[in-house]
């Protein structure tokens, strides 16, 4: 077909709309949330959106972390855009509160990651009632009483937003190799499913909701993941050992995740909602670099 002055116009039309690629990876003036922002992915998320231009409110329950978290962000000259707000989000009302408390600060909300969680090891058959229920109410309850008083705030402030949930991809890629994540996996599958439901409320209010699948990953959170301790000396014995077999190729780097988080916070992700992306190095489709040798693990009776 003949290249027509409505095709030039066209193009024309598509300069005019541009806006400067720097401002498309910019959050400069945003405010955002980050939960469990004072450590592991949380942590890097938040020093990504700081110098991106973002105030961030960090949210946590360890006073601990606050304090070392300040003094790293307050070196790097962040002293001015960062706070902290103790919280734990397990309970509505301090979730609530959080909210509050960013408006109050900084004057809005518009981007809120959800990092906050918390998890063991232990198979199902194994598994004591109080480990589910704490994977639960801190990896569940606290995304959805995130989102439930964020939303109203983006909602009735008029400007959209972006809210990015941390899943994983474990809900898909079962692991350890022999399991042992069947709470963890549930409530990250729960986190899934929230993504899209919030994603189809809210995008008539111009807030796009979207959820980060990370794999494996070093983080103070993951080196210190043990075996429930409400199971006996023996059952955490067996199950350190099953974790000595290994299938996968190595871990993320937590920057990676970090990184895909920030840039759905910013303009670049504006025709994105709904979406779980996954963010492990191509490990649910089996893509790896290497893949070691396992000797049979239960070893196979005779």
């Amino acid at each position: 077909m003949p290249f027509t002055p409505g095709d030039r116009s066209m193009l024309e039309g598509y300069i005019a709309k541009a806006r400067p690629f720097a401002d498309m990876f910019s959050v400069r003036g945003k405010t955002a949330i980050v939960t469990g922002g004072s450590s592991g992915l949380g942590f890097d998320i938040t020093l990504r959106l700081l110098q991106g231009g973002a105030n961030v409110v960090m949210a946590s329950y360890s006073e601990l972390e606050r304090d070392v978290a300040l003094e790293l962000l307050e070196a790097e000259g962040f002293k001015d855009t960062v706070r902290f707000c103790k919280t734990d989000v397990t309970k509505e009302e301090e979730v609530e509160a959080l909210v509050s408390y960013t408006v109050e600060t900084f004057g809005s909300v518009d981007i809120y990651v959800n990092c906050a969680a918390t998890w063991n090891y232990a198979k199902i058959y194994d598994l004591p009632k109080e480990d589910l229920q704490k994977v639960f109410s801190v990896n569940v309850f606290g995304a959805f009483y995130g989102v439930k008083y964020v939303s109203r705030v983006m909602k009735d402030a008029g400007n959209g937003g972006k809210i990015v949930l941390i899943s994983s991809n474990c809900p898909v890629m079962p692991y350890p190799v022999f399991g042992g994540y069947p709470h963890y996996a549930s409530s990250k599958a729960a986190i899934m499913g929230l993504t899209v439901e919030t994603a189809k409320e809210l995008k008539r209010y111009g807030i796009m909701v979207n959820s980060i699948a990370p794999g494996g990953m070093v983080t103070p959170g993951s080196a210190g993941n043990l075996a429930s301790e409400s199971l006996t000396d023996e059952q955490q014995d067996e199950f350190y050992d099953e974790l000595m077999v290994w299938q996968t190729d190595g871990q993320m780097e937590v920057d990676q995740i970090g990184i895909m988080a920030y840039t759905m916070c910013t303009p670049a992700a504006d025709g994105i909602t709904g979406e779980v992306i996954m963010v492990d190095g191509g490990a649910t489709h089996n893509i790896v670099k290497f893949q070691p040798q396992i000797d049979a693990y239960p070893p196979e009776e005779d």
